[in-house]
Order: C-alpha cells, then structure tokens, then sequence
C-alpha cells in the first residue's frame, strides 16, 4: 500500500512539472501592444514595441543607435504605408513565418518574428 502512495505521488508530481511548462520564447495571442516601425525593408520590418518587454535588443546598422524591444514583423491587414508614428498591434501569430533568405541592407532582422494585425486607434 505505501509503495503504491510514494509512486502515485512521484507521477503526480512529474505530471505537475511537465504540464505546467512554459515557453517564455514565444509567447502566444497578445492584444494591446504599443509600438512603432524602425526599418522597413523588402526583408524586414523590424517594429519597437514600446508598451512591455517583448522583443530582443537590436542595432541599427544604418546610424548603430541600439533598441531594447525589438521584433520582426509581417502584417496581416495594412491596408495604407508608411505607417507613420506609433499604432497599436495585436500578435495573432507567434509561429515562424516562411522569410526569405536574402539578407537584408545590414545583416540579420530581429531574431522574434510574429504576424502582426494593427488595431485602428
């Protein structure tokens, strides 16, 4: 009987682990993002996300200024560009997008790419 408590509590215990993992990478839908376009090129659109700390740090080839919060992005619904000054955003797709393999002007995009829809303010 108390070998069949302890191996009930050991399973119950890794199943509490393994089921409560979280994967702080990518995170999934999120609504409300503040945030505003920095490069926007053929192959990267990289937007600074202003209102919380997603994103990676990235620097700027063009005059080397660094950004804290930065992501890559492909938009689901713009309609007009540019883009001009800050919009608000929702992540409707955390999952990688096919990129193409060409670099861009300056080397690397921001390494956390995410489908963005912009939300009308």
């Amino acid at each position: 009987m108390r070998s069949t408590t302890v191996l009930f509590s050991i399973i119950s215990l890794f199943m509490l682990i393994c089921g409560c993992k979280k994967d702080d990478q990518k995170p999934g839908l999120v609504k409300g993002l503040r945030g505003r376009v920095i490069v926007s090129s053929c192959v990267t659109t990289a937007v600074e996300v202003l209102n919380t700390n997603l994103g990676s740090r990235w620097t700027d080839c063009r005059d080397k200024r660094i950004y804290k919060h930065v992501i890559d992005v492909r938009f689901t619904n713009l309609t007009d560009w540019p883009i001009e000054g800050e919009f608000t955003f929702d992540i409707v797709n955390s999952e990688p997008y096919l990129k193409c393999a060409a670099k861009d002007y300056c080397g690397d995009a921001p390494s956390e790419s995410y489908q963005i829809s912009i939300v009308q303010d």
